[in-house]
């Protein structure tokens, strides 16, 4: 089953966001990973942060080696530094 991880975010940085691309490539290659969203969004219901990326995995597992990666918590140091806002794994729908 499919899993993504969802990143909602205000930039607080402009200029140093740019970094994160080429910093995340040669990690998102190493695990298979698809960028599915990457853009602005408009909060129809509720609030929400003005970006939202979203990754897709081949499973929930594949997911979290990428998160919880010693690669990927260095850029989550330096995302958390030039950003505000929040992050999630959820899993592809299955019908039961």
């Amino acid at each position: 089953m499919s899993a993504y991880i969802i990143f909602n975010y205000k930039i607080l940085d402009r200029i140093k966001i740019e970094e994160i691309r080429s910093l995340l490539t040669p990690i998102l290659e190493k695990y298979e990973t698809e960028v599915i969203v990457a853009s602005p969004v408009k909060a129809v219901e509720g609030d929400a942060y003005p970006n939202m990326v979203i990754h897709k995995f081949n499973s929930i597992e594949d997911a979290e080696h990428f998160y919880y990666s010693k690669e990927h918590q260095e850029i989550i140091a330096f995302r958390q530094s030039i950003t505000e806002g929040w992050a999630t794994i959820v899993p592809g729908y299955v019908e039961e």
